[in-house]
């Protein structure tokens, strides 16, 4: 069954909702972060605002794929604009991993060139950053099954794990001032910030290569067709992601010959199964008799 307009209404408020703060929230973190990190000479709690400053840009474009995603399919697009959020996601991860190795590279040389860090500075930045990050990730925990807002919500997710990170940089550096510290959690940070990148990167990467979604199991599916009334086999079985979490399968399905009107129940029954327990809502099955036509010979006129 299709999800009811008033539905997709309130999904798209809530979704747009969260994502803009999530972005009032993060411009405000990342201002504080990068104002205190400067003064007090912290690469970790500066590398911290730039991945902060790239969850923003990633919520933006999320925000902007939403607004997308929700228009209506045209006759070339005929499946509409859902994997735009999935291009979103693949261009967050990408910036990712830009931002990943810069933080790599300001490590390395601050090690070379260590300076003192006031550890209570960062501690308490750290500590509003992991509040606001959480409040931001948890804003967006309804909506992660999309590709597009899980992108945002594991960087906001992460990021306060990363804080975490920060903060006890900070309490190394207040107790023992051994300043090291910093650029370490700078160098531990990156190494979350490529983990996170994969991750969305490898499976919007399977979305655009119409690979089977991770969660579906291919040979589950056809034993289930293969299960239902009046269905011999099934082959040619193809299970693939539209975008945001809308899936679409095609397949040729045999059947003993029979009228059209019971092959067109058979079909229905197929689709209704597969919604129920997959969330396939796109299915395309094509019928196939498995009793062979005659083969018709016609002979000259004449000819014995």
């Amino acid at each position: 069954m299709a999800v009811e307009k008033p539905e997709r209404d309130a999904d798209f408020r809530s979704k747009t909702r969260r994502l803009k703060l999530g972005i009032v929230l993060g411009l405000v973190l990342v201002a504080a972060e990068v104002t205190v990190g400067l003064i007090t000479h912290s690469l970790a709690l500066v590398s911290d605002a730039g991945h902060n400053a790239s969850d923003i840009l990633a919520v933006a474009l999320s925000l902007i794929a939403v607004y997308v995603m929700v228009r209506p399919p045209t006759a070339r697009r005929s499946y509409g604009f859902g994997r735009v959020g999935i291009l979103t996601a693949l261009v967050n991860s990408l910036a990712l991993v830009v931002v990943g190795g810069l933080i790599v590279y300001e490590a390395i040389r601050r090690i070379q060139h260590i300076q003192p860090v006031n550890g209570y500075a960062v501690m308490l930045v750290a500590g509003i950053a992991i509040v606001v990050n959480s409040l931001v990730a948890l804003t967006l925990y309804q909506h992660r099954r999309d590709l597009n807002i899980k992108a945002a919500y594991f960087h906001q997710a992460l990021d306060a794990v990363v804080s975490f990170g920060v903060l006890v940089s900070g309490i190394i550096i207040a107790l023992t001032h051994w300043y090291y510290a910093d650029p370490i959690v700078a160098l531990l940070i990156s190494v979350f910030i490529f983990r996170a990148a994969y991750e969305i990167i490898a499976e919007a990467v399977d979305i655009l290569l119409e690979s089977v979604p991770r969660h579906i199991d291919i040979d589950e599916v056809r034993a289930t067709i293969e299960s239902l009334p009046g269905v011999e086999t099934v082959h040619h079985l193809h299970i693939w992601e539209l975008g945001s979490g809308v899936y679409a399968l095609s397949g040729h399905v045999q059947v003993t010959d029979k009228m059209v009107s019971e092959c067109t129940d058979i079909v229905q029954d197929i689709a209704v199964r597969l919604e129920k327990d997959y969330g396939i809502v796109h299915p395309t099955i094509q019928i196939e008799s498995s009793a062979a036509c005659p083969l018709v010979i016609t002979r000259p006129t004449g000819e014995e």
